[in-house]
């Protein structure tokens, strides 16, 4: 089966879910106190029930649970359902008269609705929720509550996860069940023990619309029989303790049921309390187990109630009494119909509509609310059949919305007392290996040796007066008798007991009989009837039926026989065959199929090979039954193939395509098959495996192809065809270039670059048959600025290297022709030459320079071979200035070659500039920046002797320094460094003249230290000297030398403190009334003399002496500085060295010519 027909297999497992749901006849009763309906809500045994009586609103809800596991799996499909779980709810809408069977009867409307939402469901890939809301309108007949007919609205919805849009809508459907006569689940009143059998004819249609179930089943007829039997009371349990959610149902009845072989179709339990069952469990015979349990009730009209366990108490509308409940065969009797006040109000001179057996009369009430009516109780059977009466009927009386309802029973023959040994009644547990099962009348009491059992029997009074207690007599297989105790029995009242017995594993093939007998003492001398004291029934003791199965091996699609016709029953009769048939469905999973045959034959066909053991259940006339498996190997086909082209020439290396046609008549899959091809001397560009090969010959000639067929079970078939293939011209042409470092890459216009002079090596190769690959010729013209320039080459690939002297754009050509001259064509590819520019080494550094100092300067530049000799070399030794007015100003060619000799006179940084330029007139330089230094002055003074108050000239006119800067040299004096004239802290820095020089008074004699700096554009490095002179005492009288004690530089404070006493005293004596101007003007002239000794021009300072003195030279003089001056110096008057030796860095030529400068500047720095 395929995937669609494994969906089709779901759904209608769903609907038949509902189906068997909808067929559930709602039956209930109730017992009648008075005018009060008083509801049963405990105790063990509920006694006799008649026919209960429903109102429009009843409602009822149960809780359903399906399990559909069994039915999948023998249906063959793999999938997982589980349990599905629902609440259904059921109302009585109408009470109607509806016609059928000829006649018209009275019946209920009952509307029952539920919702089902099943996760996990598998649809053709997919998984999702089944949605199923269903609507089933019933239509049970007031009279017995038999099911007449019902409607079942069906509505399945798929929604796969997560993909909404893809929700489906499986059904929408109507089912239509009819019945006739009327099914009778119950047959009223009930009571413990009893056992009635139902006959019925189903009609069912189909309408509506789905995509999954197509067709509908055609409309169907079915004839079933259902014996029932009372066989518990109390609390509905099941066998493993389960009970239900409600709560008020404990005296209840248990109907077990049996299909006409005598198997069970499962239990109901039945509860007054609610007039409806309170657990319905249903074994089908496909494998599905459904049950409903009670939740909750909730009557119209009642008071007092609890929906989960008290129905409470409402009164009877409308009570039937008839004259009796059991009634002889056509014989009249007197039914009275009482209407209660509480439901009509008024109750006088109500009609009343009184049906019974199909005839309906109308009555009107008394003033109590009262009629009667006489009926004929007539002859009619019943379909729900007993041993101990004729029939039973529902007596019926309706007024507006109400009804009330009745049974009496009819008999036959009715007598005082008739206690009956029932066999009917007899049920005989049989326990084989563990496995439990029930034997009756209906299936036959067939047994096996080692079987135990447990015989059950009853006894019965069909008697109208109750019995008197006595004995019950067994007689016991194993030929032992014994009495057991008998209890008082009222009408139609039975009483069971039951004993064990194993059958013996040595009993022989037959029948043994078992016994019981009713009242063997006679102690109810009033029994009308001893003959039917004693009951008998047959155990069939017989032997498990024996299986022969024949094996099969047989090739696929192959009709063959499953025989297993040879098995037998060593008791003797018939056996049949059940087959579970394993095969295929094209999903690569096994699929089950069971076929029962009653001859043990199956015509089978198998499409698809392997190992199938089939399962075989054979079955005896005694039910009895024995599994085997027969093993079924089929074999598999090979695959058909046939491989086809449109060519049969082509040129070598050239595609021809091939065809290759195949089929497996045993594949899994539809026509053609799983049929999977692979060329195994053949590169197909469609693949390996492949139906369609593109391919080609690499030589001349006839080449065959082979294609290989390999179906779904490795089987494999060949097919070849020969194709001609004939001579190419070479094609395909490739050159490549490398260097040293490995392939260079084109570029996006598929040229090369490359550099002058840079040696590559050209490789060209070419495509052909492989027997022309070795005669190949390449020609090649590798430069077209060289046209003579031509390269040939044999073989499969020519190799040579090659260069380009000269910059641009090259093109080259190749050509490959084969030994029967066919040609490639020509092949061109262009080469841009890239010119390599010039590379100037770093120009190697110098030390600073001194102002006029001359520096040799070497340029270093090379280029390729071809550009070397052409460079042109320059020197640019003033960049800000363009000296050819040609290009820039960083470019002149003020010095032709590598070598430059140059000196500068001023100082400072000055650049240089070495360039190169090559024929492509591509430049490259390297800067040299040269750092010229200045150099101090060096100080020098003429001898000088000079008196104090004397005017004395101080010369240092024969400074010397560099050419450049003797102009312009200042010269700055410090008269007396023991004196701090301008006051910054510094005694030796003070600025007292300038001037190289000048002439200066000394006011006093004595030693003075006189320091002499001088500096040119560079006043942070100035040049100093220091020189001790001796000043003589000054040409004066005797009254200069006084006058010069009290005034002046020379003044003596001691005599001007003594000459200021003197004055003070004596002015004292002359203004003591003018003491304090004389004092103010004292203060002034104090001043006016302090102001004369310290004038401002000696405070003030020039700004460069602090920078003078910070600056002081330290270095050594820069070698050759002087050399212009050198003729005013004694050569020969080497100054002496110090301890220490020469200073860091100095040579002795230096010391030579500067070492004296460098002694006096220590001197300063002392």
């Amino acid at each position: 089966m395929g995937g669609v027909l494994k969906s089709r297999i779901l759904t209608l497992l769903v609907l038949g879910l509902m189906i068997g749901f909808s067929q559930i006849p709602l039956i209930a009763h109730h017992i009648q106190l008075d005018d009060d309906e008083v509801i049963h809500r405990s105790g063990s045994d509920p006694g006799v029930s008649d026919l209960p009586t429903w109102r429009i609103g009843d409602k009822w809800v149960y809780s359903g649970s399906f399990d559909p596991s069994i039915l999948i799996t023998n249906t063959g499909v793999s999938a997982t359902v589980g349990e599905i779980q629902g609440d259904s709810t059921a109302e009585v809408t109408d009470i109607l008269e509806l016609q059928f069977d000829n006649r018209t009867e009275w019946v209920y409307k009952l509307r029952m609705t539920a919702d089902f939402d099943k996760s996990g469901v598998e649809l053709e890939g997919f998984t999702g929720n089944a949605e199923i809301q269903f609507t089933q309108t019933e239509y049970l007949r007031v009279s017995d509550f038999a099911t007449v007919k019902n409607d079942l609205d069906l509505y399945i919805k798929f929604i796969p996860y997560g993909i909404g849009s893809l929700t489906q809508i499986l059904g929408d459907i109507t089912i239509t069940n009819e019945y006739s006569p009327a099914t009778e689940a119950y047959d009223f009143p009930l009571r413990y023990g009893e056992r009635w059998t139902s006959l019925t004819t189903s009609s069912s249609t189909w309408s509506g619309q789905s995509d999954y179930i197509t067709p509908f089943p055609p409309p169907e007829t079915d004839t079933n029989t259902t014996t029932w039997e009372v066989t518990d009371v109390g609390q509905p349990r099941n066998s493993m303790g389960a009970g239900i959610a409600y709560s008020g149902c404990d005296a209840s009845y248990e109907l077990s049921s049996w299909d006409s072989d005598g198997l069970s179709t499962g239990y109901r339990w039945y509860c007054p309390a609610v007039n409806n069952y309170a657990w319905r469990h249903t074994e089908e015979d496909v494998g599905l187990t459904i049950d409903f349990r009670l939740k909750q009730y909730m009557p119209v009209g009642a008071t007092g109630v609890e929906s989960n366990g008290d129905p409470g108490t409402r009164p009877t509308c409308i009570d039937v009494q008839p004259e009796r409940s059991l009634t002889a065969l056509d014989s009249p009797m007197e039914v009275w119909v009482h209407l209660s006040p509480s439901c009509f109000g008024t109750v006088d001179g109500v009609a009343v509509e009184v049906a019974y057996d199909g005839i309906s009369t109308t009555v009107y009430t008394a003033s109590n609310g009262s009629t009667s009516t006489t009926i004929d109780s007539g002859n009619s059977i019943d379909y729900s059949a007993t041993n101990t009466d004729w029939a039973s009927h529902g007596i019926m009386a309706k007024s507006g919305n109400y009804v009330g309802a009745t049974t009496i029973t009819l008999d036959e023959y009715l007598v005082g007392l008739d206690l009956i040994a029932d066999e009917e009644r007899a049920v005989v547990i049989r326990n084989r290996s563990g496995v439990v099962s029930t034997v009756s009348s209906l299936s036959g009491y067939n047994v096996l040796p080692g079987d135990e059992l447990t015989i059950e029997v009853a006894v019965v009074n069909k008697g109208i007066t109750s019995s008197t207690p006595s004995q019950l007599r067994i007689y016991h297989p194993d030929e032992s008798i014994f009495d057991l105790q008998l209890p008082s029995l009222s009408t139609y009242e039975s009483h069971k007991v039951d004993f064990t017995w194993t059958v013996p594993q040595d009993a022989s093939i037959g029948t043994i009989p078992i016994r019981w007998e009713s009242d063997p003492m006679q102690v109810n001398t009033a029994d009308a009837n001893a003959d039917n004291d004693i009951g008998e029934i047959e155990l069939f003791i017989g032997r498990l039926p024996t299986a022969v199965l024949e094996p099969i091996e047989v090739y696929t699609n192959v009709e063959t026989i499953i025989n297993a016709s040879g098995s037998f029953d060593e008791d003797g009769g018939n056996v049949s065959c059940l087959f579970n048939v394993p095969w295929y469905d094209g999903t690569r999973t096994s699929a089950w199929t069971r076929v029962e045959s009653i001859d043990c034959k199956l015509n089978w066909t198998w499409t698809n090979d392997g190992e199938f053991p089939v399962e075989v259940t054979i079955t005896d006339e005694e039910q009895d039954q024995v599994e085997g498996i027969l093993d079924v190997v089929i074999l598999n086909r090979a695959p058909n193939i046939e491989v086809i082209s449109a060519r049969t020439e082509v040129k070598v290396e050239h595609p021809v395509t091939l065809y290759a046609y195949a089929n497996d008549s045993d594949s899994e899959d539809p026509f053609p098959g799983v049929v999977d091809i692979y060329w195994p001397n053949a590169i197909c560009e469609e693949g390996y495996y492949t139906r369609i090969c593109t391919t080609t010959a690499p030589t001349e000639g006839w080449h065959t192809f082979q294609a290989v067929g390999v179906d779904d079970d490795s089987a494999m078939t060949m097919a070849s065809i020969d194709i001609r293939f004939t001579n190419i011209n070479p094609h395909g042409l490739s050159v490549t270039m490398t260097n040293q470092s490995g392939p260079i890459p084109m570029d996006v216009q598929q040229t090369w670059h490359v550099q002058e002079d840079q040696v590559v090596q050209l490789r060209g190769q070419a495509l052909d048959s492989v027997d022309d690959l070795d005669g190949l010729k390449h020609r090649w013209w590798p430069d077209d600025a060289q046209p003579n320039l031509i390269k040939t080459f044999d073989g499969r690939v020519s190799e040579f290297d090659m260069m380009w002297e000269t910059a641009g754009l090259h093109r080259m050509r190749l050509e490959v022709s084969d030994s029967e001259g066919a040609s490639s064509g020509t092949y061109e590819r262009w080469v841009s030459v890239a010119n390599v520019p010039p590379v100037v080494q770093p120009l190697k550094g110098v030390l600073p320079l001194a102002e006029g100092e001359e520096v040799r300067l070497i340029g270093n530049a090379t280029d390729t071979p071809s550009d070397y000799d052409t460079l042109i070399r320059c020197w640019d030794v003033d960049p800000g200035l363009d000296s050819n007015d040609i290009g820039g100003a960083d470019d002149d060619c003020d010095v032709i070659g590598d070598e430059l000799v140059w000196h500068w006179n001023t100082s400072g940084t000055h650049t240089v500039i070495y360039h190169v330029t090559d024929d492509d007139g591509v430049r490259v330089s390297e800067v040299l920046a040269i750092e010229v230094l200045n150099i101090p002055p060096i100080v020098r003074t003429n001898e000088i002797k000079c008196r104090a108050l004397e005017r004395c000239v101080l010369d240092a006119s024969a400074t010397i320094d560099s050419l450049n800067d003797l102009d312009q040299i200042t010269v700055v004096w410090d008269l007396d460094t023991s004196y701090d004239s301008n006051g910054d802290g510094i005694k030796d820095n003070d600025a007292n003249e300038v001037g190289k020089k000048i002439e200066y008074i000394f006011k006093r004699e004595g030693s003075y230290t006189i320091r002499i700096m001088a500096w040119d554009e560079n006043p942070e490095r100035p040049g100093t000297r220091v020189i001790n002179i001796e000043i003589g005492e000054p040409d004066r009288t005797f009254v200069e030398d006084i006058s010069a004690s009290l005034a002046g530089e020379e003044a003596n404070p001691i005599y001007q403190l003594s000459l200021l006493t003197f004055l003070i005293v004596l002015l004292a004596m002359m203004t003591r009334r003018r003491r304090s101007g004389h004092k103010e003007r004292a203060m002034e002239r104090l001043d006016q003399q302090q102001s004369a000794i310290f004038s401002n021009d000696e405070v003030g300072l020039m700004p460069h002496e602090i920078s003078a003195r910070r600056n002081r030279p330290n270095d050594p003089p820069i070698e050759r500085a002087f050399d212009g001056l050198a003729s005013t110096e004694s050569t020969s008057n080497v100054p002496p060295i110090p301890d220490s030796g020469l200073p860091e860095g100095w040579s002795m030529e230096q010391w030579e010519h500067y070492g004296q400068q460098w002694l006096e500047s220590q001197v300063d720095n002392s």
